[in-house]
């Protein structure tokens, strides 16, 4: 296989993915502004259940995670935000540079660092939420934090 056509598969993937990206934040962010709670509401709850019953949070311990919670839930929501209103500009540019290879690496590019910092700030709530715990919660927190989160994707589906 020459370069040349390896590099357009490649180019095809990271477009394909861009666009899957997109289209994931767009019904995330189209199903957020018509009011609908989402799947928020129910996580807290199941979230606030399993800090008590699993883990063994104290009622303290369960107010403290609310609060981190809110933030953390009001910073992702600024961030899908930002992310809905750069979607609009990045396919403009991707448009007026003729949807090039160029273009849409550094599109891909732009996109997969602000994916990183999502993440990255998921993985700090959670590191806050383990620094709620006990030393003798810790080891629960950390056994079990997989399987709910493991399960709230599956109810998603």
């Amino acid at each position: 296989m020459s370069t040349q056509t390896k590099n357009k598969i490649l180019v095809i993937a990271v477009a394909i993915l861009l666009l899957t990206n997109m289209a994931m934040l767009f019904f995330f962010l189209k199903y957020r502004e018509h009011g609908k709670k989402g799947w928020h509401g129910d996580h807290e709850a199941i979230m606030s259940g399993f800090l008590q019953k699993q883990v063994g949070f104290t009622p303290q311990q369960i107010q403290q995670y609310d609060t981190l919670s809110k933030e953390h839930r009001d910073k992702m929501k600024a961030m899908f935000d930002e992310a809905g209103k750069n979607r609009e500009s990045q396919l403009k540019q991707l448009a007026a540079a003729g949807f090039s290879d160029s273009a849409i690496n550094s599109t891909a590019e732009q996109s997969s660092g602000k994916q990183k910092i999502l993440a990255v700030s998921m993985f700090q709530h959670l590191r806050d939420v383990r620094g709620l715990c006990t030393p003798a919660q810790v080891p629960v927190f950390d056994s079990l934090v997989s399987t709910i989160l493991g399960r709230h994707d599956e109810r998603k589906k």
